[in-house]
């Protein structure tokens, strides 16, 4: 048998391969949790080994870090894939049959924001469903306070804006 941490890198990789969309560190985080497979600090180290293996790619977004497979990731798994037990394969797709519709929610928003070029800071707000961009926006802000309190905002609010815009612009 793997050793536990081995099994955990597996079954990271395996968890990102059942989805068409990035996971969020605490989407990871949480199935482990959720099983009692392992706790908080050992999974952060196994995600961390992982990037730096370059199995997983990471983006970082406002408060948020998402993940997916690269294709060395996809190559290791398929060489390593039976060294996770079919219960854990059942609890994964278990993991993803209740939470993938919230799962999807969760990362059909995304905020976050950089330094301008001559100043200011530039927010990137993006809003998707069932894999469609819906809008795409970007916005020049003069303070990182102003482009901070968008990003917070943006989850909360996207609806409102996107429904604003349609209004005006189809009139």
């Amino acid at each position: 048998m793997a050793e536990p941490n081995m099994i955990y890198k597996i079954t990271v990789l395996s968890l990102l391969s059942k989805v068409d969309f990035p996971l969020s560190n605490a989407q990871i985080v949480q199935f482990f949790l959720d099983k009692e497979y392992t706790d908080y600090f050992t999974i952060q180290q196994i995600i961390s080994d992982l990037e730096e293996s370059h199995l997983i790619d990471k983006n970082a977004a406002h408060n948020n870090t998402l993940y997916s497979l690269t294709e060395d990731g996809k190559q290791t798994l398929a060489l390593m894939r039976d060294k996770v037990s079919s219960a854990i394969e059942d609890d994964l797709i278990d993991y993803l049959k209740q939470n993938k519709l919230e799962i999807k929610k969760d990362n059909a928003l995304t905020a976050n924001y950089d330094t301008a070029i001559g100043g200011g800071y530039i927010v990137h707000c993006k809003y998707t469903h069932d894999g469609h961009t819906m809008l795409d926006l970007s916005l020049h802000i003069p303070t990182a306070e102003q482009a901070e309190t968008i990003c917070n905002n943006w989850k909360a609010r996207h609806e409102d804006v996107y429904m604003s815009l349609m209004d005006t612009l189809v009139q």
